[in-house]
C-alpha cells in the first residue's frame, strides 16, 4: 500500500521485489531498512517506511560481489537466510536525473561506491555495504496486475494456440508477446504463472528445429529461411522470459512440472539447424537461371544460421543459471548444473555445438583489432560461461576441450587478445576477465573440477 501511494502507476507496475536490508554508510551504521528494486532503480525506504528514495540507477552498476554468504554481523538464525554483498556503481544516470528534478536532493546509500570513466573503474576501499535476506519478498501479485494487461496476455495466448495459424501468423504474435513483456514484467509472470504457453513455444520450435517437419521446407529455402527466422523470434522470446525471473517461484514449479520439455528444448539449443540441399525452388516457382538465387539463399540461411545459434547460446546459459541454483526447494526435483551437464554429454550434437563455440570465441578474440560491440561482448560472457560449466561438470567435454581445443587456447584464447577487444568501460568487462580466468585455470591438465 505503501508504494501503491507513493509511485506512479507506470513506476510501481514495474517493481521487481523488495527486501529488508541493514545499511551501513557515512552517516548511518547498520540501520534497518528496506529497498525496493524496479526494471530501471534501486530505492530505500525507512522501517516502518515514510518516504522513498531513489538510490542507483541500475544502469550505473558496474558490478555485485558477494562478501559474505553468512554474514558474521548478525546472529543465527538470521545469518542462514541472509548474504552480505557489495554493489559497485557510479552515479552517472541518477545524477542527470537529480539536477533535472528538483523534488530529488542528496542520496546516501548502502553500496560501495566508486567512480567510473571510460578508461578505469577505481573500487574504493572503505565503502558502505549492506545485506540481504536470501529468500526475496515479492510485493502482491494481485495488486500488480492490471486487468488490461491479463487481457492483452490472455488474448494473445488464445490466438497463438488457433489450430489454423500460418506461419507468419505465428511470427507476428510471437513479436507481439516479446514486446509486450519487455514492456512489463507482469507479462512474464503470467507467462511462467501456468506451463501451457511454455511447452506451446517450445513445441512450435521443435516443429521448425533442427529439421522441419513440413517436408516442403526440405525443398524449399524460402519456407526454411521463414522457419528459422521463427525460430530465432522463439528462443528470443523465451530467453526474455527466463531472464530476470529467478525470483519467480511459478518459474520454478512450470521447469520442476516440465522437466521432459525442458530437456526437449535443451536438445534443440545444442543441435544444428539442417538447411535445404542445394535446389532452385522459390515460392513453389522453378527458377531457370538459379545459380543468384540460390547464392542469394544459401547466404541468406547461413546469416539465420548464424544469428540462431548466437540466440541459442543466450538462451542456453539463461537455463544454465536456472540449474546453477542447485536444489531449488521442489522436493525430490533437483535442479542441479551436475545433472544438466551429465544430460548434454550423452547428446551427440554436444560434440559440435562445443566445437561452434570455441570457434566463435576464436573469431570474436581475434577477428581484428576492432573492440567488440556492447552485444558481442554479452554473447562472449555467455560462451565462456558455457564453456567454463562444460570444463568444471563434465569429466567427458572437459577431456574433450583440453585434448582438441589446446592450440586455440594457446594461440588465441587468451588475456592479452581479451584486453585488446574489451573496453575498460564495459560493466561486464571485469567479470569477463575474472571469468576467462577461471576457464584458462580449467583448461590446465590436473585442474579440479
Amino acid at each position: 500500500a505503501f508504494l501503491r501511494r507513493h509511485m506512479a502507476p507506470e513506476v510501481y507496475d514495474a517493481i521487481r521485489a523488495y527486501e529488508p536490508c541493514i545499511v551501513v554508510s557515512d552517516s548511518e551504521k547498520h540501520a534497518f531498512k528496506f529497498v525496493v528494486l524496479s526494471d530501471r532503480l534501486i530505492y530505500l525506504t525507512e522501517n516502518p517506511p515514510r518516504s522513498l528514495r531513489r538510490v542507483v540507477a541500475l544502469r550505473d552498476v558496474v558490478a555485485i560481489d558477494l562478501i559474505d554468504d553468512y554474514p558474521t554481523f548478525l546472529n543465527s538464525p538470521d545469518r542462514e537466510i541472509n548474504q552480505h554483498i557489495r554493489i559497485i556503481y557510479s552515479s552517472t544516470i541518477l545524477k542527470k536525473e537529480c539536477e533535472r528534478s528538483k523534488s530529488v536532493g542528496k542520496f546516501l546509500f548502502p553500496f560501495h561506491h566508486t567512480n567510473a570513466n571510460n578508461k578505469k573503474v577505481k573500487k574504493e576501499n572503505n565503502g558502505p555495504t549492506f545485506w540481504r535476506r536470501k529468500d526475496s519478498s515479492l510485493p502482491n501479485e494481485s495488486s500488480l496486475r492490471s486487468e488490461e494487461k491479463i487481457r492483452h496476455f490472455s488474448q494473445l495466448k488464445s490466438e497463438l494456440f488457433l489450430k489454423d495459424n500460418t506461419l507468419r501468423k505465428i511470427l507476428c504474435l510471437i513479436m507481439e508477446l516479446k514486446v509486450a513483456a519487455q514492456k512489463n514484467f507482469i507479462l512474464k509472470r503470467l507467462f511462467w504463472k501456468t506451463s501451457d504457453l511454455f511447452c506451446f513455444l517450445v513445441n512450435k520450435l521443435h516443429e521448425y528445429l533442427p529439421e522441419s517437419r513440413d517436408k516442403r521446407a526440405l525443398q524449399n529455402k524460402s519456407q526454411r529461411a521463414d522457419e528459422l527466422a521463427a525460430g530465432i523470434k522463439i528462443t528470443q522470446t523465451l530467453g526474455l522470459m527466463f531472464r530476470e525471473t529467478e525470483i519467480e517461484s511459478s518459474r520454478l514449479n512450470t521447469l520442476a512440472a516440465k522437466t521432459g520439455t525442458l530437456f526437449n528444448l535443451l536438445v534443440i539449443l545444442i543441435s544444428k539447424p539442417r538447411i535445404p540441399a542445394s535446389c532452385s525452388v522459390l515460392d513453389g516457382r522453378l527458377v531457370s537461371d538459379s545459380t543468384s538465387a540460390e547464392m542469394s539463399f544459401d547466404a541468406e540461411l547461413q546469416k539465420l544460421i548464424l544469428e540462431y545459434t548466437d540466440t541459442a547460446t543466450a538462451l542456453l546459459y539463461e537455463i544454465l543459471l536456472v540449474f546453477q541454483q542447485e536444489n531449488l526447494g521442489l522436493g525430490s526435483t533437483k535442479f542441479a548444473i551436475s545433472w544438466m551437464m551429465s544430460f548434454l554429454q550423452s547428446c551427440p550434437p554436444i560434440i559440435a555445438f562445443v566445437a561452434n563455440i570455441v570457434k566463435q570465441v576464436v573469431k570474436g578474440l581475434s577477428a581484428s583489432s576492432q573492440l567488440l560491440s556492447p552485444c558481442q561482448a554479452v554473447l562472449l560472457y555467455q560462451q565462456f560461461y558455457i564453456l567454463k560449466s562444460c570444463l568444471r561438470y563434465s569429466k567427458m567435454l572437459a577431456e574433450h576441450i583440453r585434448n582438441d581445443y589446446s592450440e586455440e587456447f594457446r594461440y588465441f584464447i587468451h588475456m592479452p587478445a581479451l584486453e585488446k577487444r574489451l573496453p575498460l568501460c564495459y560493466p561486464i568487462t571485469e567479470p569477463t576477465t575474472e571469468l576467462l580466468h577461471e576457464v584458462l585455470k580449467l583448461m590446465e591438465p590436473k585442474a579440479e573440477r
